[in-house]
């Protein structure tokens, strides 16, 4: 049975979007002070920048608070939100992961 108003959750996320956990993962090794354009999260995130353009992650990414559009007179600008609720929760979900990983 479908639901007719589903909201996608935060795996679902992830999981949809091919670039999404990259992205992330590259974002908590990012300085919250540095502006980074999306050529420079593409690379740190080794992703290609096709891949960004057509799934639109990096906006989804701002929506969701991760990063935060900067003012530029160029390409977008982006900085890391270190005041990330969804950030912190990933930065806790990796320190966990691999602590247990390492344990095995």
């Amino acid at each position: 049975m479908q639901q007719a108003d589903h909201s996608p959750s935060g795996w679902e996320f992830v999981a949809s979007r091919e670039a999404a956990a990259s992205l992330i993962g590259a974002t908590l090794e990012l300085d919250p002070d540095e502006r980074i354009t999306r050529s420079e999260l593409a690379t740190a995130a080794e992703v290609p920048m096709k891949r960004l353009y057509l799934e639109d992650t990096v906006s989804e990414l701002v929506d969701l608070g991760v990063l935060e559009a900067v003012e530029s007179e160029s390409e977008p600008v982006y900085t890391v939100n270190d005041d990330s609720d969804v950030l912190a929760a990933a930065a806790r979900f990796e320190e966990i992961a691999t602590e247990r990983l390492a344990a095995d």
